[in-house]
């Protein structure tokens, strides 16, 4: 088992282009307008706004082998940067738009937002999705893994940690809303994603908790696995 595989996450991981993408391409009319993805990774998102929405795409990520990745999938015009979210290595007020999509639990946020306003031109937006910590137990996963709950509570930020993290980095017009989407996967997809570390949550499992967890699954899991993914989605502007 290889825990956080690039090739494992391209490949069992399907998210990034989708219903909630496409809402933020019109809500926020982004046809014609620079957009930067933060933490881009295989490029699903960055791809579906520049070929399907026609924004004109900077997809960001940290993993050179991401971006590798990202490469196969994106028209050639969308520009893939290797860097930070903390430390980004662009002029001062050059997008439109910032987009953080499932990420910031993986970031310093304080830095981040306060990177990402700088970067965006007077009244651009920032949108982040993210997990809902609260209904973080009703990962199909959870019942394997009895620390999975406590740390996923505290990689993931409430609602009002966003809104007041994005307040304090400058932004205005800050608001959170939840999002709940039914997902469902057969439990041999469920199986595999388990033993293939596609979630960066199980890195921080113990080992032994971990294997147990693994080991159970086949028995413990329902076929089809059957749960609802609560998402929020948290926008912000720049004062301009």
């Amino acid at each position: 088992m290889s825990l956080w595989d690039v090739a494992d996450y391209v490949r069992l991981r399907s998210g990034g282009d989708d219903a909630q993408l496409d809402e933020f391409a019109r809500r926020h009319a982004v046809r014609g307008k620079r957009v930067l993805e933060l933490g881009c990774g295989p490029g699903r998102a960055a791809a579906a706004l520049a070929s399907r929405h026609g924004a004109l795409v900077t997809a960001l990520d940290p993993s050179p082998v991401m971006l590798a990745a990202a490469r196969d999938r994106v028209p050639d015009d969308v520009e893939l940067v290797e860097g930070r979210a903390e430390s980004l290595p662009f002029d001062a007020e050059r997008f439109d738009a910032v987009l953080a999509n499932f990420v910031v639990h993986l970031l310093d946020r304080p830095r981040a937002f306060a990177e990402a306003r700088r970067v965006l031109v007077p009244g651009g937006i920032v949108v982040v999705k993210t997990r809902d910590p609260a209904t973080v137990h009703e990962w199909w996963a959870s019942p394997l893994f009895p620390s999975a709950e406590r740390i996923e509570r505290h990689r993931f930020p409430s609602g009002l940690q966003l809104v007041d993290e994005l307040q304090a980095a400058g932004f205005d017009r800050a608001t959170v809303e939840r999002i709940d989407v039914p997902r469902e996967l057969s439990r041999a997809d469920a199986l595999e994603l388990l033993r293939s570390g596609a979630y960066s949550t199980l890195r921080l499992i113990p080992a032994d908790e971990l294997e147990d967890g693994i080991r159970r699954a086949p028995v413990a899991l329902d076929d089809p696995v059957r749960y609802t993914l609560s998402l929020l989605r948290a926008e912000a502007r720049k004062p301009g």
